[in-house]
Formats: structure tokens, C-alpha cells, sequence
């Protein structure tokens, strides 16, 4: 045998890379940035608030020309609606909504600042009806100063953070 990396014969002029082992670079974990404050998440939360509102109180009527409960009913399903494609959809395709895009923030994933996925955008959108109007109330009641945590695996950035 021919020891390729020593000897190189006229018929082979280029010898095969040496065999010596190449390090593997560490894989470096992902910067996520760190979350807005209180006083942002309020204010982009009544802006989003008031959109989904009025959006879903003024496209009611176009969908019946009933008065009454009827009304009523379509325009609570009408607020949920525009609410599910404000909040989920306008997430998944622009990563924002218009109140934190107004407000320059962005909804990334907490484990490595990515795309927010479907069922995060959705259980995230389902705790806000829920859980989250709920806070101003216990913060008055229970005065503990605790602030509510990103859930779903969702967080909210500035929009200059993510570029760094």
C-alpha cells in the first residue's frame, strides 16, 4: 500500500487531503432578546382592543339585517372572529399586529427568537380573552406588583432588538 499522503507518484500528481480530524464548531445558542414592559404591552393591548372591537361591531350589521339578540349575537361572534384573525393570523404571517406595529414590537418564539408557530399563536390568543383581561383586576386586589410571564412560548420584542 502507498502511503498517498508522503509519496506521490507522476501518475497521480495531487495527493487526498490529509485524514486528520477537523474540529466541529459549537453550536452557539440562540439571543433572544428581552421583553417590553408593562406599560407597552398595555398600550398595544387597547390599540389591538379597540380594533377588534369596532371591527367586529361594524362588520355585524353587514352580515344581517336582523335587530335585537340576533344582532347581538353576530356581532360577539363577529368581535371574535376579526379577535382570532388579528391576533393568530396577522402573528403567524407578519409577526406583529397592528397595535405592536404601531408600537414597534414583535412576537417571536422565547426558545430562539423564530417564527411563532399555529397552536402558540392560538393558545396564546385564547389566554388573552381569558387570563389576561383579568390582570388589572388582580393587580388592584391582590397589590402584589407581580407581572404576568410570556406564556405559550411566546414573547414580545422590539423590532430594533431582533436585528442585532
Amino acid at each position: 500500500m502507498i502511503d498517498y499522503q508522503r509519496r506521490q507518484s507522476p501518475n497521480q500528481p495531487y495527493a487526498p487531503p490529509p485524514s486528520y480530524p477537523h474540529p466541529q464548531p459549537t453550536p452557539r445558542p440562540p439571543s433572544v432578546p428581552e421583553g417590553v414592559g408593562d406599560t407597552r404591552r398595555m398600550l398595544f393591548a387597547g390599540i389591538d382592543g379597540a380594533i377588534t372591537i369596532v371591527g367586529g361591531i361594524a362588520l355585524a350589521p353587514q352580515l344581517t339585517d336582523k335587530t335585537g339578540g340576533t344582532l347581538a349575537l353576530y356581532g360577539v361572534a363577529c368581535v371574535l372572529g376579526v379577535s382570532f384573525v388579528h391576533h393568530v393570523l396577522g402573528t403567524l404571517l407578519f409577526r406583529t399586529t397592528v397595535g405592536k406595529f404601531l408600537l414597534v414590537t414583535r412576537v417571536v418564539r422565547e426558545a430562539d427568537a423564530g417564527r411563532p408557530r399555529f397552536w402558540q399563536t392560538v393558545g396564546r390568543w385564547l389566554l388573552g380573552l381569558t387570563w389576561l383581561p383579568m390582570q388589572p383586576l388582580r393587580a388592584l386586589v391582590l397589590s402584589d406588583g407581580d407581572p404576568y410571564e410570556d406564556a405559550c412560548g411566546l414573547r414580545y420584542v422590539r423590532s430594533r432588538d431582533l436585528r442585532r
